[in-house]
């Protein structure tokens, strides 16, 4: 993706590509969102204005927890082998809720509010990994939420739906520069994922026919294709067309479904290899 962006640049507008071996150098070193911090980035700038890798800063927070996780591997099973599970699940689960705390706090005493620098820092982002990571434990540990499944379909279909539904209506109506986002926004939708996620599991059975349609099952399997992709096209076709372009919008869908279908048909060939 990165040669892919830096090849279409360097063809149609060579002039973008001033700055990008130290972008791109901060996105394979693993500290891309410090760099972006650092150069005064703005996430929720004109897309035409920033950089077709201004998504990747996510990748750096994957990277460094990526380094840290070997740690908290080794507290949880030091926990677990010298007290009890029970004491090393509530030992994460305690470290889950500090993490909450942390983007709250820098907010309230930091002074004057750096929203980029809250939005990309990785000590803002753990509370949402340190999720995921508990709840990973309690289905490693085969300790479910029981009282999360639900005897009738309608039920968690409905729940599901209310949840997109939310997502949509946040997603067009939330700007993310609005103070809510950060205190508490950001981490009680976090909390309403991990729980849509052990409900949709619990409940796996009532979602035949319903999630596990082949356009669904594409879209999950492709989904990090899709999230590589959809910023360098958004970019690039911004550039070649900067007044717009009648179905824009549809081109640039089909781009990045085409080349998210190619990516992971590379990938998937190199792993049956």
């Amino acid at each position: 993706m990165i040669l892919a962006s830096i090849g279409a640049l360097a063809l149609i507008d060579p002039n973008r590509l001033a700055n990008s071996q130290k972008e791109v150098l901060s996105i394979l070193g693993g500290y891309n969102n410090y760099w972006q911090i650092g150069m005064q980035a703005d996430y929720f700038a004109n897309l035409t204005n920033t950089s077709p890798f201004t998504h990747l800063w996510y990748i750096a927070i994957l990277i460094q927890f990526d380094l840290i996780w070997p740690l908290l591997a080794l507290l949880y099973r030091t926990v677990r082998t010298h007290s009890s599970r029970a004491n090393a699940l509530l030992t994460f689960t305690i470290l889950m809720l500090v993490s909450f705390l942390v983007m709250p706090v820098q907010m309230l005493f930091s002074g004057e509010v750096n929203i980029t620098a809250i939005y990309y820092s990785t000590h803002t982002r753990l509370f949402s990994l340190m999720a995921g990571v508990v709840l990973g434990l309690l289905h490693q540990e085969n300790l479910h939420i029981t009282v999360l499944r639900f005897r009738h379909a309608a039920v968690t279909r409905t729940i599901y739906l209310l949840f997109l539904a939310v997502t949509v209506l946040i997603y067009f109506t939330c700007p993310g520069t609005k103070m809510l986002v950060y205190f508490p926004g950001m981490q009680l939708y976090t909390l309403a994922v991990v729980l849509l996620i052990e409900i949709l599991q619990m409940n796996r059975k009532h979602l035949q026919y319903f999630l596990d349609d082949r356009l669904s099952e594409w879209i999950s399997r492709c989904s990090y294709d899709i999230y590589l992709w959809q910023y360098p096209v958004f970019f690039i076709t911004g550039v070649l067309f900067p007044k717009g372009l009648p179905f824009l919008a549809v081109l640039q869908i089909l781009l990045i479904v085409i080349l998210s279908i190619w990516s992971h048909a590379l990938l998937s060939f190199k792993k049956k290899k």
